[in-house]
């Protein structure tokens, strides 16, 4: 990875990791749907500006076919992960989210035929571990829920990054990024409308939330994801979510006062470990393809 991708990957995994934060903050307000309406109003205020500015062109090109990654990322993504950090903490959301890099691994096989030996699969069985663990097992009806919810968030945010590596072939960075922010948009408006769920509501922790993740969150940070995704390979660009999950975490536990068993860390250290060693044999692998 060039130094450039190392630096995206920072940004994105911290703006990532304080995202669980704000979104936390906002929902103590509104409805989860009705945040989504106020964060994707700011993103694509933020895209509309730029495009009038000439700061981005958007060329003529077949943007449907971005359907597939639209549907994956924002739609589905953000469904399930606004109603999961409503409700569970948002330290346990980050933990969770770690699980991305793991899955993608997983899909890799199946969605872009890539193969890897039983050593791979044993470190990828342990970060399953280490979700169960982060999960647990003292359950209610509502955490429950919640956690269920950030799993298929996870699933929804391993897709994405599959077909985000094969558009980006055709489409650059911040095509895809505008599309996918003008239609998160237009979905959850229009979603909101028919159920009869919108209602403005202002105050400051809502404000400051939508613009953290309508400005940072959304528009700043999928850009630089889709063109880390650009730049390297998905099982690469994923790792940085480990940082992500460090972030969350802290942020939870210093500014919302939330608290983490020994479980969830050995959970969580489970995960990091598991990561960190498919990350040396990929990155072994590709110095031995090239020295051959």
């Amino acid at each position: 990875m060039s130094f450039k991708v190392v630096v995206a990957g920072i940004s994105v995994s911290t703006i990532f990791g304080f995202s669980f934060l704000f979104t936390k903050n906002a929902l103590d307000f509104v409805s989860p749907m009705n945040f989504l309406v106020y964060r994707f109003f700011v993103a694509s205020v933020v895209f509309l500006f730029l495009l009038s500015a000439k700061f981005i062109k958007i060329e003529k090109k077949p943007y449907w076919r971005l359907w597939k990654l639209i549907l994956f990322q924002p739609i589905f993504y953000f469904i399930f992960e606004t109603h999961g950090v409503d409700r569970i903490n948002s330290s346990e959301a980050g933990m969770i989210i770690a699980l991305i890099p793991i899955v993608v691994n997983v899909l890799s096989r199946f969605v872009l035929k890539e193969k890897a030996d039983f050593l791979h699969y044993t470190l990828v069985a342990m970060g399953f571990f280490g979700v169960i663990l982060i999960v647990g097992f003292n359950l209610s009806a509502h955490n429950i829920l919640g956690k269920i919810f950030m799993l298929l968030a996870v699933l929804s945010a391993a897709m994405y990054t599959l077909f985000s590596r094969r558009l980006s072939k055709e489409f650059e960075p911040q095509e895809i990024t505008f599309f996918m922010m003008i239609s998160g948009f237009l979905f959850f408006s229009i979603l909101n409308l028919f159920t009869g769920q919108f209602k403005l509501i202002l105050n400051f922790q809502i404000f400051a939330s939508a613009l953290y993740l309508g400005i940072l969150s959304s528009a700043v940070a999928f850009f630089l994801l889709n063109y880390m995704v650009k730049k390297a390979s998905p099982t690469l660009t994923t790792v940085f979510s480990n940082l992500t999950t460090v972030v969350s975490v802290i942020a939870g536990v210093i500014f919302r006062k939330e608290t983490i068993g020994i479980q969830q860390i050995v959970g969580m250290i489970l995960i990091l470990s598991s990561l960190l060693m498919i990350t040396i044999r990929a990155q072994k692998t590709v110095r031995i393809e090239r020295s051959i």
